[in-house]
């Protein structure tokens, strides 16, 4: 059985990670299992409604199926309240940060002060983890994290697969491209993203730093631009685009940055391999487990990372090597591995 709570985009992180969990599953794609029920629920815009779907309703639900069902997983630590008293269940964890917030480097990591209703939801997710049969981590830093956070909970690393196959397709070099050396950061404009150091570093050099993603805010993108201009950097703004535009634009860019402080796993570095691109990544986890060891950068240090720029050079074959070790193939081998594990 595959649980979670509020249905979730596909095109979200975590409804992406569901949903490739779900149709894996029926397509036998993990040896020896095959799904059994989906648990989930529209999302309703009453907050008292969705607090009772949350904490009483769901639990229940989840609760009387586990027992026409060998195994219960949980895609996402979110919903971590839906672990069943009895029986074998696995949960998705992605990352801790707010369930256990934090500062990196004076950044904010997670909500430091959440109000009462969400400090009850907290109790509820971190005692459903802590009676899980095992706890699945994207990453090893988040497994650690795990072992230290639920001792006596089984922990397993099964970091985030793609389809490699999907981004060797043939693409048209994107038409909003300069001459020159062209350079993509993709994200939120989250403080722990660190657009704004991005942007540092491209300032005064010959290159032209696109930002692809949904923006946060307008405020967020009008002070991005406003220190663009400030420190010289030619920084084109994108904003969301489709999963093909996205391959193209991976393709053919000289390099991806990706200066974030935290991440419960960092897919767009993964990706940019998987494209033959190479990923410039500052030291932090837990996207710091993904790109070989020259591309992994000291996060504060504006002159190493444009030393890396200016000694761009082609690395298709090495980092698409690397991204096989994320294969599809290999995900479903660990993952049954850890199934297995529970009997």
């Amino acid at each position: 059985m595959v649980a979670r709570g509020g249905a979730m985009s596909p095109h979200s992180g975590l409804g992406s990670t569901h949903d490739a969990l779900v149709n894996r599953l029926i397509s036998g794609e993990i040896e020896g299992y095959e799904l059994g029920d989906v648990h989930e629920y529209n999302l309703s815009n009453n907050p008292v409604k969705r607090l009772w779907r949350r904490w009483f309703s769901s639990p229940k639900k989840v609760n009387n199926l586990e027992a026409v069902n060998d195994i219960v997983h949980i895609t996402d630590q979110e919903q971590g309240g839906l672990v069943p008293i009895n029986g074998k269940s696995v949960v998705t964890v992605h990352d801790l940060f707010h369930l256990f917030p934090s500062k990196r480097d004076g950044i904010k990591i997670g909500d430091q002060k959440p109000p009462f209703v969400r400090r009850k939801d907290l109790a509820k997710i971190k005692n459903g983890l802590s009676r899980a049969s095992l706890l699945i981590c994207v990453s090893k830093n988040t497994q650690q994290e795990c072992e230290m956070r639920f001792p006596g909970v089984s922990t397993a690393w099964i970091p985030h697969a793609i389809n490699i196959e999907e981004y060797s397709i043939k693409t048209e070099r994107p038409s909003w491209f300069n001459e020159g050396c062209n350079l993509l950061i993709v994200g939120s404009e989250e403080p722990r993203k660190r657009v704004d150091f991005a942007v540092q570093v491209c300032g005064g050099m010959d290159v032209t730093l696109h930002k692809i993603g949904a923006e946060s805010s307008e405020k967020s993108k009008k002070e991005l631009c406003s220190l663009a201009s400030e420190v010289n950097c030619n920084l084109n703004w994108i904003g969301a685009i489709e999963q093909n535009e996205m391959i193209a634009a991976l393709q053919h860019a000289n390099a991806l940055l990706f200066p974030s402080v935290a991440e419960g796993f960092g897919l767009p570095p993964l990706e940019a391999y998987a494209a033959g691109t190479v990923a410039l990544v500052a030291d932090a986890p837990a996207h710091n487990e993904i790109p070989l060891e020259h591309h992994i950068l000291p996060h504060d240090d504006l002159e190493m990372w444009r030393t890396a720029i200016t000694e761009l050079k082609d690395e298709s074959s090495d980092v698409k090597s690397r991204a096989e070790e994320f294969s599809i193939q290999k995900w479903a081998v660990r993952l049954k591995q850890a199934y297995n594990s529970l009997f």
